[in-house]
């Protein structure tokens, strides 16, 4: 194992705690008996979301450091930061800070959840930026973004970036990676690897990384989210959401 290798496990592990100890990971056990229903529809006993970290100074700090070493160890070509509308601005502006590199942003498009919503909206945006930042030929740019469980919103980002390009007349820009904190879930890296980024991040959810919360979390929510990383299909089922609702809401 690299020096780094080492390092990115040590964090991935100190990231994992923070966010169930700040709330960014929440669980039906401890925050909310109902559960979550994800934007595909799924139904989910956890939930993260890094909306609120900036709003917690010390984990915050953790983040941009963390996230700084993970472009800067993984991604030493990048010229470019560009952080996705919303969650992602943040924190592609403290790794910018960290690192001396310039960033931009994409701009948040309304009832854009797809490629094909995307090429509907265009034609009613006008000439606003798809995009704000400069751009040169020759950079190397990685979007970022808090988390990736699909790969739509990336695809989304992808696209702007590309028509922005288009627009400015600016050829020979490359988009090596989308950097994220947390993956969650195996389909976005597939879909990543077909649009022919990388995908960068520093923790993959999966019951080996649920070690880390150990002594933290309860037995029980290790249980069930273990039980949910491994197939989330038995959960779909009412019934089984019910009996857990019900011991939430018993606890």
């Amino acid at each position: 194992m690299s020096s780094w290798d080492a390092r990115k496990r040590e964090l991935a592990g100190e990231l994992v705690r923070r966010l169930y100890a700040t709330g960014v990971l929440r669980t039906w056990l401890r925050d909310r008996p109902e559960g979550w229903e994800l934007m595909s529809g799924a139904w989910s006993p956890f939930y993260v979301s890094f909306r609120s970290a900036p709003a917690e100074p010390e984990l915050f700090r953790f983040l941009i450091d963390a996230g700084s070493e993970l472009v800067r160890e993984e991604l030493p070509e990048t010229t470019q930061l560009v952080g996705l509308a919303a969650a992602g601005v943040p924190f592609a502006a403290g790794f910018a800070y960290k690192l001396g590199l310039p960033m931009g942003f994409t701009r948040k498009l309304p009832n854009v959840r797809d490629l094909a919503a995307l090429e509907r909206e265009l034609g009613a945006y006008g000439s606003h930026a798809l995009v704000e930042g400069g751009f040169r030929p020759g950079d190397r740019v990685g979007l970022v973004d808090d988390l990736v469980t699909g790969f739509d919103s990336k695809e989304i980002a992808l696209r702007q970036l590309q028509l922005e390009l288009e627009r400015r007349g600016i050829s020979d820009v490359a988009v090596d990676a989308v950097v994220v904190f947390l993956e969650r879930g195996v389909e976005a890296r597939a879909r990543a690897a077909a649009a022919g980024v990388q995908l960068v991040s520093l923790l993959v959810l999966d019951t080996a990384q649920l070690a880390a919360l150990e002594g933290v979390a309860s037995a029980r929510e290790l249980e069930v989210i273990g039980a949910y990383l491994r197939d989330p299909a038995p959960f779909q089922d009412p019934a089984a959401r019910a009996e857990l609702v019900a011991e939430a809401t018993a606890a």
